[in-house]
């Protein structure tokens, strides 16, 4: 559920924005510069991935020892990427200015101190750390050492983490679940180096790809869509999946059919429309939704839902 501090009382608002941010992040301490709290959360998961924006008035935000013995650690390193503001972060020892295009990595394992300056706007990737499969020694040096946002691999990262943060979408199937989450770890991990990495094309592959999974219920999801939220032209993005077994198109189309299945055979759905599941895979008609999972799988999307096996055809 997203929060938004302008609907509960002013008496009542600390209170329910401290709870909030706690439930949302990791235990803090939160404290506002003044009495006029505004806060908002937006918030997305993924698998074992949340994706958060938090905007609101001057703060700071504290993790200390007792807040991790208290509430224990969920083992995440976090990227954020700040949009508007100026905060200066502390933890491992280094102190660094972030601003507006800027991103950098903590780490929910140990103490952090976020202290903005003014009004602030951060969309913030909580990553587990169980999934990057990288030595502790590289995640905790990686913390609290700024780079931009607006160029190279951290243009591409920032891109693909802004793109999810959009509440209020159909809840994801587990497997197109997991496929964001591999392609989002996929474009963080080379960001965790201290070195800059170079950006290549199965970067923009890797996000096109996100990109796709996470838009399937937009009926105008399009190969030129996915150009423009890359940050690539159109001939390139044919370009890169040449080397792919599917076009873009066929891609979308595929992925649209396979998350129908998924649904179609859930049991958390059983109780959804076919026209409804056809919409939550990006496909508004119903009649040319049935004749695209017959022409794929052998079978009506009532066939599939009363246990006739797919068959890929």
């Amino acid at each position: 559920m997203d929060v938004d501090t302008r609907v509960v009382p002013a008496n009542e608002r600390y209170d329910y924005w401290h709870e909030s941010v706690c439930d949302h992040f990791v235990p803090l301490l939160v404290t506002p510069a003044s009495r006029n709290l505004q806060g908002r959360i937006q918030a997305v998961e993924f698998a074992d991935t949340h994706v958060r924006r938090i905007a609101g008035t001057e703060h700071r935000f504290q993790r200390r020892e007792q807040d991790i013995r208290r509430g224990g650690d969920p083992e995440q390193l976090n990227i954020v990427f700040v949009t508007h503001g100026s905060t200066v972060v502390e933890q491992d020892g280094r102190s660094a200015a972030l601003h507006a295009g800027s991103f950098a990595f903590y780490d929910s394992s140990r103490p952090f101190d976020f202290r903005t300056r003014e009004n602030f706007d951060y969309t913030i990737a909580l990553l587990p750390k169980n999934r990057l499969d990288l030595p502790e020694a590289t995640l905790r040096g990686c913390t609290i050492r700024p780079r931009s946002a607006r160029t190279g691999v951290g243009r591409v990262a920032r891109r693909l983490i802004s793109s999810f943060a959009v509440p209020g979408r159909e809840a994801l199937g587990p497997s197109q679940a997991s496929a964001i989450q591999d392609s989002l770890l996929a474009t963080v991990r080379p960001l965790i180096a201290v070195d800059e990495p170079s950006i290549d094309a199965s970067m923009f592959r890797v996000m096109a790809r996100a990109y796709i999974q996470q838009r399937l219920a937009d009926p105008d999801l399009s190969p030129r869509a996915v150009a423009a939220a890359c940050g690539i032209s159109p001939s390139y993005l044919h370009r890169l999946f040449d080397t792919e077994p599917q076009t873009v198109a066929a891609f979308i189309r595929e992925q649209r059919l396979r998350t129908a299945v998924e649904l179609l055979t859930s049991p958390a759905h059983r109780r959804d429309s076919v026209a409804k599941i056809g919409a939550a895979c990006g496909i508004v008609d119903p009649a040319s939704f049935s004749r695209m999972v017959r022409s794929r799988f052998g079978a009506s999307p009532r066939e599939l839902r009363r246990g006739a096996s797919v068959r890929f055809i």
